[in-house]
């Protein structure tokens, strides 16, 4: 139980410390939001006390204005819940999605046939691409090669 719970943690870190970044960055625009319609013209006075009681004090202040109902807190709170749901779910779905069965292979990467190389790549017959890669490549190797499908297959 204890392992299952330290894999859920070493797993979700990133996710919850994204969401309290965006939650505390949500309290400091609600709060600047706040302080810009209390002191209009005079904000930029007011800007460094307000954004220091606001950086120092933020459960404080989320509180207050979830308290309030400030709408500003709310929207952006739920943006930022939303996000970070959305980004762990398609990074989770990135992540099985190059999970593979018995392919030997990543992803939905498949081995392509002869056939489907010349139809797709080349525009030389299949004839002088067979002839072009036996004369590339070294007998040696390509008697191994045979060799090796030839065992694979006699060994199932």
């Amino acid at each position: 139980m204890k392992d299952k719970l330290v894999t859920i943690v070493k797993n979700s870190w990133s996710y919850l410390l994204t969401l309290a970044i965006g939650l505390y960055l949500a309290e400091i625009l609600a709060g600047a939001i706040m302080a810009l319609s209390r002191y209009k013209l005079t904000f930029a006075d007011h800007m460094p006390t307000v954004l220091k009681q606001l950086t120092l004090h933020p459960w404080h202040y989320y509180n207050l204005y979830l308290g309030q109902k400030n709408p500003v807190l709310i929207i952006v709170s739920a943006a930022v819940v939303l996000y970070t749901i959305y980004f762990a779910l398609k990074r989770n779905g990135k992540k099985k999605s190059w999970e593979t069965a018995d392919t030997e292979t990543h992803g939905s990467a498949t081995w392509g046939n002869l056939k489907e190389l010349s139809a797709h790549y080349f525009s030389i017959s299949d004839k002088d691409l067979t002839t072009a890669f036996n004369n590339s490549t070294k007998a040696e190797i390509l008697q191994s090669l045979v060799d090796r499908e030839k065992s694979s297959k006699g060994a199932d």
